[in-house]
């Protein structure tokens, strides 16, 4: 009977069926061979310190790897570290019981790598007899190298795949240069290649001097979503002070950051850089592989793998910043800062189609500034540009925030008012009064200029309700 059950062992462990067939067949083959002992398969993750299940002939819910448990003070990690049969078994039994109990741990070792432990549970009358446990021991051990083999290719082949999900969301990400649109793809891939729950992108604000949330991926209620920003803004904190990375194997674990356990267990926050420069952070939260219904910790190897996705995030992140800024230069008055004829033009069809969805009323302006000195003279002479300058930054101070005003030819501005219910010009008198005022002071400074002020109106829909008809009416100028 132990010949029989060495020679089948032996005929599992060399056939050319997958790592997971193997440790299914032969956990059923030492089952039968130990009159029905339950039988498991624990392999060991050095990194986090705990045993996984990879097989059992107990029926048992989820995947690979679904089961975990703290490898730290228990007889399978004795077995292993040991490298022995670690026994167990009962005694001073009741006298009316005519069963008894039993556990061994067989440690997977082989060249000086723990691989993990398998683990049997035996109840019956007689107990396992010495030469049937001995047998399964020297099955055991050539399991070990079966395992450690197919373990390592896992792990080249788990790698090679990562990579190349990598490398080509890396393509689609550096080929993007909408910053919005690539936000979205970043959290996006990121979640996907790294089997995280959540993605949460910050970018360094330039107006507030902070690094701001610009894009969340996942599935977490808004309650949730603020417990993992709070974390996050935490985490990045200490992230810009370092200027490292941090990995967070398990959060409950984490002195100072264990009050957000529940809302997640484990996360890796990255900088992204330009240069030296901190232009942004990315954290993912919760590993959920395809075999497991709970987040398993991320481990250094995810680091690696994040780290190569993040150069590429980063890269196209600066890219599509640099292309961005480009792009409002190109409708920014260098002068005033304000937007230029270009931009005007584009937002009051914006804004005349937004009126007529929510018919609203639509002032629009422009107010002529007129020197009574000749071109060249204005600008030569009494440095028109700083005056014209100015005098954009008191027109538009004396706006609503949400008004839109630019400067469309040398000396001309261009005015949205949207939303104007009144339909009235009221803002005529007050804009007026501001470039008079400014005229006066400079003045003051020594300049004796004069200017005359015009300007010309229509409103939407009252004057009309088409772009050409309102832009003709406005440019009738008036003192």
């Amino acid at each position: 009977m132990v010949q029989d059950f060495q020679n089948k062992s032996k005929e599992i462990i060399r056939s050319s069926s997958s790592i997971d067939i193997k440790i299914k067949e032969f956990t059923d083959l030492i089952s039968k061979f130990l009159d029905n002992s339950v039988v498991s398969v624990l392999l060991f993750d050095r990194e986090v310190d705990e045993f996984f299940l990879r097989g059992s002939t107990i029926r048992y819910q989820g995947g690979v790897d679904a089961v975990r448990f703290s490898a730290s003070g228990t007889v399978d990690a004795l077995s292993l570290v040991e490298k022995r049969v670690v026994s167990m078994r009962e005694v001073n039994r009741p006298a009316d019981s005519r069963l008894k109990a039993e556990y061994h741990a067989f440690g997977l070792n082989t060249m000086g790598e723990m691989l993990g432990v398998v683990s049997v549970q035996s109840v019956s009358e007689r107990g396992l007899p010495p030469e049937k446990i001995a047998a399964a021991g020297e099955a055991i051990n050539q399991l070990a190298d079966v395992v450690s083999i197919a373990i390592k290719e896992e792990t080249v082949s788990e790698r090679m795949t990562k990579i190349a999900a990598i490398n080509e969301a890396g393509v689609n990400i550096i080929s993007t240069l909408d910053l919005d649109r690539l936000l979205k793809l970043v959290a996006t891939s990121a979640s996907l290649i790294m089997e995280a729950e959540s993605c949460v992108l910050r970018l360094y604000d330039e107006d507030s001097g902070k690094y701001t949330i610009r894009e969340f991926y996942g599935l977490k209620g808004e309650d949730v979503q603020k417990m993992l920003f709070q974390l996050d803004r935490a985490v990045v904190v200490e992230v810009l002070k370092s200027g490292n990375p941090i990995l967070l194997r398990d959060i409950g674990e984490d002195e100072q950051h264990k009050k957000f356990d529940g809302y997640a267990k484990t996360l890796i926050c990255y900088p992204l850089k330009e240069g030296v420069d901190v232009i942004g952070t990315a954290t993912i939260f919760d590993k959920f592989t395809q075999k497991t219904f709970y987040p398993i910790p991320f481990t250094s190897e995810d680091l690696n793998n994040f780290e190569k996705f993040t150069r590429y995030a980063e890269k196209a992140i600066s890219n599509a910043i640099t292309f961005e800024r480009n792009e409002k230069l190109k409708n920014i008055d260098d002068v005033t800062g304000l937007p230029n004829l270009k931009y005007f033009q584009s937002r009051l069809l914006t804004e005349l189609n937004r009126a007529k969805r929510f018919s609203s009323k639509l002032v629009l302006m422009i107010c002529e500034i007129v020197p009574h000195v000749s071109f060249e003279e204005f600008y030569m002479k009494w440095k028109g540009d700083r005056i014209i300058k100015r005098l954009a930054g008191k027109i538009r101070g004396t706006l609503r925030e949400y008004d839109v005003v630019a400067r469309i030819s040398e000396s001309k501005f261009g005015i949205i008012l949207p939303q104007a219910e009144d339909g009235k010009i009221s803002a005529i008198p007050r804009i007026k009064k501001s470039i008079e005022d400014e005229i006066a002071v400079i003045k003051e400074e020594g300049k004796d200029i004069k200017v005359d002020i015009k300007f010309g109106h229509a409103t939407y829909p009252d004057d009309g309700e088409e772009y050409e008809k309102l832009i003709f009416k406005t440019n009738i100028l008036k003192l």
